[in-house]
């Protein structure tokens, strides 16, 4: 039996061994603008979609303006400035400027068609424009959507890879102790997965990559140690419960209140994510873009 055994453990210690995967999401910040302007109506910015190959960006502040921003880049397309190019208001069902509770638009994202969702809290709901200054057409509501907290509803949408609208609220339902990700196909919605809570941190926007990750950006506030973002990777295979993937924790106070966040890639076909934030419209925030390269590597 010994000799059995040392046999094995000659064999055994000569196989080569197998190398583990050691390639890793990486975040790295590109470029930053600080978009502050003393305007009325500028400013709680929440929502953003990155247009004509990263020199435009279309954003929704939560009391339901847009504003179309153009993105001044230098030879190595690091962000410089900007300009305003654009202002409206959205616009209800019937054509009109919102107002009171229905005002409060939270995150937008654009679909294969060109189609545009705005997403609003407190009148909790999400409304579809064929045209961003055009009237809306309510999108039916999940019945879960009626135990949202007034000023925790859906702060997050996004368009898979096979168009289909998913929708991530800010804070669980009444009653519910995760957060669901809801997404939208054959006019009804369905709840692929929860997300867990961990360390306070709640959803302000995500992302679909072209891997089909879902990228959620989120934040907590403390009146110590201020704001800290975090960037996670969630698998949207609705029978895959690997844990999400921490991408990246920042420091606190590292940046403002980024609540929209938006993907495209640049010339070289590097991943790039844009962040914005929302300065609540108090004068101790600021509005601030952030560009940063998502990498695996």
């Amino acid at each position: 039996m010994k000799y059995t055994i040392l046999i094995l453990l000659i064999f055994f210690g000569t196989q080569p061994t197998l190398k583990a995967d050691v390639k890793r999401w990486t975040l790295e910040q590109v470029g930053f603008l600080n978009i502050d302007r003393n305007e009325e109506d500028y400013g709680g910015f929440s929502g953003l979609v990155i247009q004509n190959q990263g020199s435009e960006a279309l954003v929704v502040t939560d009391k339901s303006f847009f504003f179309v921003l153009g993105l001044h880049r230098n030879e190595d397309n690091i962000l410089i400035g900007y300009s305003v190019k654009r202002k409206g208001r959205i616009l209800s069902s019937k054509g009109e400027h919102l107002s009171g509770r229905n005002t409060d638009s939270e995150s937008i994202v654009v679909d294969e068609n060109n189609n545009y969702y705005i997403s609003f809290e407190s009148n909790h709901r999400i409304m579809m424009h064929a045209e961003v200054d055009g009237k809306g057409v309510f999108v039916p509501k999940h019945p879960m959507f009626r135990k949202l907290y007034a000023n925790k509803g859906i702060e997050a949408l996004a368009i898979d890879n096979r168009n289909r609208l998913i929708a991530i609220p800010e804070k669980p339902p009444f009653g519910v102790p995760d957060i669901p990700i809801f997404r939208f196909q054959n006019n009804k919605w369905e709840i692929i997965k929860y997300i867990k809570i961990k360390e306070n941190f709640l959803v302000t926007d995500a992302e679909i990559l072209p891997q089909g990750l879902l990228l959620i950006l989120e934040r907590k506030f403390s009146w110590t140690q201020g704001f800290k973002t975090r960037f996670r990777l969630i698998s949207l295979d609705k029978f895959d419960n690997t844990e999400p993937i921490t991408v990246f924790t920042s420091m606190a106070n590292q940046f403002d209140n980024l609540e929209g966040v938006t993907l495209w890639k640049d010339k070289e076909g590097e991943m790039r994510i844009l962040t914005i934030s929302d300065d609540n419209f108090h004068p101790l925030q600021q509005s601030e873009i952030r560009e940063f390269f998502l990498k695996y590597e």
